[in-house]
């Protein structure tokens, strides 16, 4: 196995890193912020191992590869239909899944109608996990103190975002937007994405060893194409989903042991 690597503001990406995955090294960083909602205080220094994180969000073709191989049947299909856009409306759509917007000319869009059960089970098939929020956040900021994957500049043509409510979610292939300083893409924007945590405050700690109970709320990050607001963009924001929703905003990424 070679040694060779890089040093990016703190990542260290190895020449024999998994296929498409970053590794992100050890180390602390400042979780959280002063500005935000009071579910992102108190910010506070946490301490991770190093890990592997995907560079991309899952795809349609790769969530198709792993329904194929499993006959794996998700949330919404099993419910018979999903919360979706039709005619301009958001409403509950019969037989609306993620099969509906995985067209041939969507493949390398990230999936979406996927609940917080069909993310794991996938990570699971994958031999990955889905990343705890304090791996999701270490990897969003890419080694600054900043508001965004790319600094403190607002959001204009960084990520994908506003874009108006439609029939077909407006995501964009992966990698269509520059990535961050630890070779991430779509950080924020795209879609959201779902983390290993339940919701819940923050508890101050110096390491990641802190959980909220088991609940069925759990912590989604990143805003989505439908996001209008730039302060759901930035690294600490945190929000939450009944982990049995299946939207089309949200998606997600995993991670996997160093």
């Amino acid at each position: 196995m070679s040694n060779i690597l890089a040093e990016s503001v703190g990542a260290a990406r190895y020449v024999s890193a998994p296929s498409g995955m970053v590794l992100i090294s050890s180390g602390p960083f400042l979780m959280g912020s002063d500005e935000g909602s009071d579910a992102e205080r108190p910010v506070r220094e946490v301490w991770l191992e190093r890990f592997y994180m995907d560079e991309s969000l899952v795809t349609n073709l790769q969530f198709s590869k792993f329904v194929v191989e499993t006959s794996y049947q998700t949330t919404a299909e099993r419910a018979g239909g999903a919360w979706g856009c039709s005619g301009g409306q958001y409403s509950l759509v019969d037989g609306l899944c993620w099969r509906t917007y995985a067209t041939p000319d969507r493949g390398q869009h990230p999936v979406v109608l996927v609940s917080w059960y069909d993310a794991q089970a996938f990570a699971e098939w994958a031999g990955k996990q889905l990343p705890t929020e304090a791996q999701w956040e270490k990897a969003a900021r890419g080694g600054m103190v900043a508001r965004y994957p790319w600094g403190d500049e607002p959001p204009t043509n960084h990520c994908n975002f506003a874009q108006p409510p439609a029939d077909l979610p407006g995501t964009s292939p992966v990698k269509s937007f520059s990535p961050n300083p630890y070779s991430l893409y779509d950080m924020v924007g795209n879609v959201w994405q779902w983390s290993a945590d339940s919701y819940g405050p923050y508890q101050v700690s110096m390491d990641e060893s802190d959980s909220n109970p088991p609940s069925s709320l759990r912590v989604r990050r990143g805003g989505a194409w439908n996001v209008i607001q730039p302060f759901r963009l930035r690294c600490s924001n945190r929000g939450a989903m009944d982990a049995s929703s299946a939207v089309p905003n949200v998606g997600f990424r995993c991670v996997m042991n160093a």
